[in-house]
């Protein structure tokens, strides 16, 4: 479903935002992610699918709706996993500088013994989180095998990092939402 205009997440209760990604046409009729929300010019919002984002391409209505003969979008879903992926490592940064991000899951385990909510992240390759466990809990939300280690310890700063907590509710939304859309582009998933 193509949303071509922002008022509709107002009026319909069944659709949010946050599952779908906002897509800009530049000058030169190449579709642009705007994934930060300020890229100027008429806009549309395709649904945070891999398969659905090609599946619409395929078809006329944002030739149409753009006005043009052709749209540029060569690789375009894998753009949009790029930019989400470094979206997303930069917020896991951010975190740990404001000092609302644990590393290891000695540490999470710890944090989460005192109730808060919290997101894991957990690389690829770290063993899985154990099911019906701690982190089982409806306050816990765990996103495993989207990162490499490497990937982690990046945006860290530190080494050999597989698991990262965020505590802290606004950071934990604003990188829910990225991971959530995310997960519409990740193969294995």
């Amino acid at each position: 479903m193509l949303v071509f205009n922002k008022k509709i997440f107002l009026d319909r209760d069944d659709l949010s935002e946050d599952d779908f990604i906002k897509v800009s046409l530049s000058p030169d009729n190449v579709l642009v992610p705007d994934l930060y929300n300020n890229l100027p010019g008429r806009s549309v919002w395709l649904p945070a699918s891999k398969s659905m984002i090609t599946d619409i391409l395929k078809k006329e209505e944002l030739k149409t709706y753009f006005g043009i003969p052709d749209i540029l979008t060569s690789n375009f879903s894998i753009l949009i996993e790029k930019i989400l992926k470094r979206k997303i490592l930069n917020s896991v940064s951010l975190t740990k500088k404001a000092g609302y991000l644990v590393m290891g899951i000695d540490a999470i385990k710890a944090q989460l013994l005192d109730k808060k909510h919290c997101l894991v992240i957990t690389a690829k390759g770290a063993k899985s989180l154990p099911k019906h466990s701690i982190f089982s809990d409806k306050s816990v939300f765990c996103f495993e095998n989207f990162f490499d280690q490497k990937d982690l310890e990046k945006s860290t700063g530190k080494n050999k990092v597989k698991y990262v907590g965020i505590f802290s509710k606004n950071f934990k939304k604003t990188i829910q939402v990225d991971l959530n859309k995310l997960k519409g582009f990740i193969d294995n998933h």
